[in-house]
């Protein structure tokens, strides 16, 4: 009997939820197998970061047009002599897809020009590109289905700093553990249909 209860109870919270509210958390959940498989030592700190730029876009990283430009150009030439293949050369960003992260691999392979590269990557951040204003209750949402997905990404100090850095719509760097096993080297480009 009250293996029953449980399931109609079940049955009747999936079906108060709107089919806007199962196809988001569908899409979350699809985006954290994804982070799982495909990057093993990524932490919810990634998760937050890919999220945060699907949800704002580019913006928060021009403050100086001319600045940001010579900061990609350093970091092209940085990243010569390193194995960027460990990520995509694009990837949709979050799990609502706005955005793109190009690999800067694209450029030292000759399938882009540094100047086609940063042309995207002003176009998106150019304008204010924030999907709501409401960025800390989109990230108790996404962070509790993270955490149902990939129970290792439970980390209570870590959870309380991403909850105050969305708190206050502050972006967040990738993890070390990220940083030192994949190479994150990309721009944030609007996401049209030449990038899939």
């Amino acid at each position: 009997m009250k293996k029953v209860f449980i399931g109609v109870l079940a049955a009747c919270l999936l079906m108060a939820c709107t089919p806007k509210q199962q196809s988001e958390e569908q899409a979350i959940r699809e985006l954290c197998t994804y982070m799982v498989e495909q990057y093993p030592n990524a932490t919810l700190q990634d998760v937050y970061k890919t999220c945060f730029q699907d949800f704002f876009g580019p913006g928060h990283l021009v403050p100086d047009t001319a600045m940001a430009h010579q900061y990609l150009s350093a970091e092209i030439a940085d990243c010569a002599g390193q194995d960027l293949s460990r990520m995509a050369p694009y990837e949709p960003t979050g799990f609502r897809h706005r955005f793109v992260r190009v690999n800067l691999s694209e450029v030292l392979n000759g399938n882009m020009s540094e100047e086609e590269l940063f042309g995207k990557f002003l176009s998106a951040a150019a304008q204010n590109n924030a999907f709501s204003e409401d960025w800390s209750s989109e990230w108790q949402q996404i962070e509790t289905i993270a955490v149902s997905v990939c129970p290792a990404w439970a980390d209570s100090a870590l959870q309380a700093e991403l909850r105050f850095a969305a708190q206050q719509n502050c972006a967040v760097r990738h993890s070390e553990s990220f940083r030192n096993t994949y190479y994150p080297h990309y721009r944030i480009v609007p996401n049209i249909n030449t990038y899939q």
